[in-house]
């Protein structure tokens, strides 16, 4: 389930089990690519 954040803050971050996996603030901007999206699916997969 995803959590909602206290502020906004215009950064799209994606934690998996407690691991940060997507981070736009780090540099990954927004997943809108296939390679992008399979990163954070793989991590979803590994996590289940």
């Amino acid at each position: 389930t995803g959590e909602s954040t206290p502020t906004v803050t215009g950064f799209f971050e994606v934690t998996v089990d407690g691991k940060l996996v997507h981070s736009k603030k780090n540099g990954d901007e927004f997943p809108d690519t296939k390679d992008k999206m399979d990163k954070i699916v793989e991590a979803i997969q590994a996590a289940k």
